[in-house]
This record gives C-alpha cells, structure tokens and sequence, in this order.
C-alpha cells in the first residue's frame, strides 16, 4: 500500500509540475521544435527525480522500484543523446550549402532605388537612441504612470504620410501588472523622424494583450492556446491608419534537417484590444504593416548566406570569398546597423558588407526589407563606418560630440554616409555627411540643408542655395587658355574663352570628354557666378 502511495503522489506530483512548466515556458507541441524536446527532457528528469525522492521518504524502495528508477533515467539519457544528434543533422557544419542558400540577394541600383535628397523623400534625423530619450518624457501625464515602462524598440513606421518611431507601453513587473490589468495599457508613444517631436497617443480602447502582461493575457500564451504546433518568432508592435495597435509575430518553419533552417513566411496580427487573431502570408499582409521580419533573421540569413559561400570549414579557415557584415547579430554591443527609406517608401534596414580578411574597407552595402523580407545587395567600395564616424568626430573633437551609425544616402548620385553627431546626453547637436568613397570629404553643420550644401561644395558641386537663386547664364567661344586642378580627389578644368578674362571652373563630373579640351576648342557652356569674383562655376558644357 505504501508503494501505491509514494508512487501515486509522485505521479501526481509529476503531471502537476508538467503542467505547470507547459503553462510557463509555453512550448510549440511541435516535433521540429527544440523547445518541445526541452520540455520533454525536463519532465522526465523531474519525474525521475521526485519518483526517487517519494521511494526513499516512503522506505519502500526495493529492487523492482530500482528498475523502474533506471527505466526513467535511460529515457532521460536517449532523450538528451537524441536531442543532441537532432541538433548536430540540422547545424551549419553538415548543412553549410542549404544555410549558404536559405536566401539569395538581389542586386541593386543604388540610382534607381536610394532617392537623391534633393526629392520630396524624408530624411530620418531621429535614431532609436535619441528617440528614447524624447519618448520616455511623454508619458509623465498619464495616470499612474509607475505602472508602466516605454520599451525601447522604437521602430520606424509609415503612418498617415509621414514617418515615425513608435514604442508600446509595457506593465512594470508583475506586481504593477496586478495594480494594472484591469485598466489595460492605455496608449503608446510616437515620435516624428522629421521634427522630433514626441508624442503619448491614448487609446478609446487600451491594451489587454501584449508580451509584457500575465496569465492569459501574456501574447505569446494566448497565442499558444489558438495556434498550439506554431514556432513563434519576435512579436512587432504597430498601428494602423487609424491609430489602431496590433502586434504581428512571426511564424519559423525549419527547413534544414530536424530543427534548423527557419524560414519566416507567414505571420499573425493581433489585435492588441481584443486578442483577435488572423494568420497572413507574406504577400497578403496588410498595407500599414512596415515590420513583420525580425532584424536577427534577416541578418542572419544575411550572414549564413556570406560566410558559407564556399562550404563549413572555409567559414573560419581560409576564408575565401567570405563576407561579413557590420550588424552583429550575435552581439549585444555593437548595433551595427541603421534605417533608411527607399525611392518607393520602403523602411529598410542597412549596414555593411565587408571581406572578412579586410575590416578596414566596405565593399557594399545591404538593405534589409522587413517586410518582404527581401534583402538587395549594392556593390559600393569605400570606407567602412567607424571610420566615417571618427571623421565626423574628428571635426567637433573639441565639443566631445559622438557620431551615430551612419545611414545612407544618395546625394546627387554620390554615395554618402549620414550620421547624427550626439552629446553626452544623448541630444542631436550637428548632422554630418561623409563620402563612402574618400572619407576625407566630411563636413558638419547644425541642421541638414546646411551640411548638405556644405557637403556639395566639397564634392565640386553647387550647393542647392546656390543652385536655386542664382541666374544661369549661356556664353559660347573658343578657348584661349586651359588649365587643370585636382581638389579633394576631384578634376576640375579652368579656361578663358575669347579674349575675355573671365576663368570658368568646370568639374569633371560634367563629362568625360573635357580630357580633349584643348586651346582653340569651340565651346558652349551655362554657368553661375560663384562668391569669388571673376570666377564662374560651369554647369553645363558642350563643344
């Protein structure tokens, strides 16, 4: 009867503590889950062990309880080997071709899909960082505010024309969630990329649902108990055009072996409110949903795809042909990365790609689609971005102003690197340019359109104040005297036409063929005047 007992109890003992563990951990019931296998082990390792410790406290333990004892820990030790040989068929050491190829670049133009900003394209002067701190102020006016914490995502959406960084709000520790889960999280905070201004948006209806709540409530477990065989990914917060929140959550299929592999092609929207589900494909979701990929999947698709080009072993031995880029999607200290918009709209992620033999030089750059998942490869050689930074720095070293992971941008075709240049407290102070190809070319100024006319003229161009008011003028003749310059890297030609003095300044860039000028060469050239008398600028030239 004591046996019967002992053994009762820990049975009873064990499904309770199986249960319990089901409810917290929240596992996908999904044989290709890792997380199953976890909770399996840890079942029958709980169970051998409390089977164990209510034969000893019941003095009942004789040989047949032995057996059984042993039967439970050789099911906890092919449990484990297998999850181990499961996990070795599905690693990149015996799949490095299938990772190499899980997704496959595209090429881009940077022309035709990086806008020049000089069209009506937004230019994002607000990072997560600085986003934080505005955001973080908003929301000293709501009731009972210790209740809550803003999260720091802030990811950049498109929302009623402009572009934004949005937060959710998150419950404060269980005990606050207690205080508060009848009342919901009532709002969410935006900050415009453009103005900076920050703002805290209240909700008619408030948040019931999200990563941050309990019990049923908690996203993930209520995701569980609609979809229970579904391997979930990192959850996005979002609104509508209305204002309306929403979190969408990745659905991971693994496509290599047992477990790896996991490719990303359907997703779930939640509406936060409610808990209403419904699950999209790629190419049916919604059109106000800018972030549906997470960043780690998209860069480590990225990075699978660069380092295994040539199999496992040439990853870490010789290395040839591998490719590494900034983000580092394993690493907690290193961003590596920033947002940009493209010609279409499109909020994508850049960073850079570099040989993994060579980190002093960029060789291209990526942008990743979050949406489509898409990710486009631009081949673009120049200086990598730390050393872009330590040039921005290097103009305000006396300030002690920090330079932000750059972004791009294309400015009149040249490839540029923008970055913020912050105070210690975290403030934008300046905006600065740098060319990806001579880093050299770097200027700073306290807002935009300053540094970027600043920018043109080092690059040999005429900035767009000057662009805008001055009279361009037409004179045609023959040259009388031709001379040639370099400046800042760039070729420039300084002639006289007729028997006037006039000097004109043309810049190589305004085509090729200017390597034929010679004395005595028809020509016909539009100019403007420049701040120096007696020297015009050429913006067009024909001969």
């Amino acid at each position: 009867m004591a046996k019967i007992i002992s053994r009762s109890i820990a049975g009873v003992l064990t499904v309770l503590m199986a249960v319990w563990i089901n409810y917290l951990a929240s596992p996908a019931w999904n044989i290709r889950s890792p997380g199953l296998w976890g909770y399996i082990l840890g079942v029958v390792t709980i169970g051998a062990i409390i089977f164990d410790i209510a034969e000893y406290i019941a003095d009942v333990y004789d040989e047949c309880t032995y057996v059984f004892s042993i039967t439970l820990w050789i099911i906890v030790a092919v449990v484990l080997v297998l999850l181990i040989v499961l996990g070795l068929s599905s690693s990149h050491m015996f799949n490095s071709t299938k990772y190499h190829n899980i997704v496959a670049f595209e090429e881009g133009s940077f022309e035709d899909d990086i806008p020049k900003v000089e069209s009506d394209m937004p230019v994002v002067i607000v990072d997560v960082y600085t986003a934080q701190k505005l955001g973080d102020r908003t929301v000293g006016n709501i009731s009972n505010p210790s209740w809550y914490d803003v999260d720091n995502e802030y990811n950049l959406i498109k929302y009623q024309g402009g572009f934004y960084r949005i937060s959710e709000l998150n419950y404060n520790g269980f005990w606050k969630y207690l205080k508060a889960r009848y009342e919901g999280i009532p709002g969410y905070v935006l900050v415009n990329v453009e103005n900076q201004e920050a703002e805290y948006v209240a909700l008619d209806k408030p948040i019931r649902y999200s990563p941050s709540a309990h019990f049923s409530y908690q996203l993930k477990r209520h995701l569980r108990g609609l979809y229970p065989s579904y391997i979930f990914g990192t959850p996005f917060f979002e609104i509508d055009e209305e204002g309306n929140p929403y979190y969408i959550t990745a659905v991971k299929r693994p496509t290599i072996g047992v477990f790896g592999g996991k490719k990303e092609d359907s997703f779930i929207i939640t509406d936060a409110s409610s808990g209403e589900s419904s699950e999209y494909k790629t190419e049916d979701l919604p059109e106000w949903v800018d972030h549906a990929y997470d960043l780690d999947y998209l860069m480590e698709v990225t990075h699978n795809h660069q380092v295994y080009i040539n199999g496992w072993w040439n990853s870490f031995a010789s290395q040839t042909g591998v490719n590494i880029t900034s983000y580092r999607y394993k690493s907690e200290d290193f961003a590596g990365y920033n947002t940009a918009i493209t010609s279409n709209g499109d909020i994508v992620f850049y960073t850079g790609v570099t040989p993994a033999s060579n980190v002093e030089s960029n060789i291209g750059f990526i942008l990743a689609n979050p949406k489509t998942g898409k990710i486009t490869y631009y081949d673009c050689s120049g200086a990598e971005e730390s050393s872009a930074q330590q040039a921005a720095e290097s103009l305000v070293q006396n300030l002690g102003y920090i330079a932000t992971f750059p972004t791009i941008l294309n400015v009149d075709g040249s490839e540029t690197y923008f970055m913020l240049l912050k105070d210690k407290a975290g403030l934008v102070q300046r905006y600065s340019l740098c060319s990806i190809s001579d880093y050299t070319k770097v200027v700073q100024a306290e807002d935009f359109e300053t540094a970027l006319n600043l920018y043109r003229e080092k690059l040999g161009m005429v900035s767009k104040t000057e662009e805008q008011t001055a009279e361009v003028l037409k004179t045609e003749g023959t040259i009388q005297s031709l001379y040639q310059a370099e400046i800042d890297g760039c070729t420039f030609y300084y002639f006289t036409i007729d028997d006037t003095n006039n000097l004109y300044m043309s810049s190589i860039k305004n085509g090729n063929k200017q390597v034929l000028l010679t004395v005595g060469t028809k020509v016909s050239v539009e100019y403007v005047t420049s701040s120096e008398e007696g020297i015009f600028i050429v913006q067009k030239i024909q001969f």
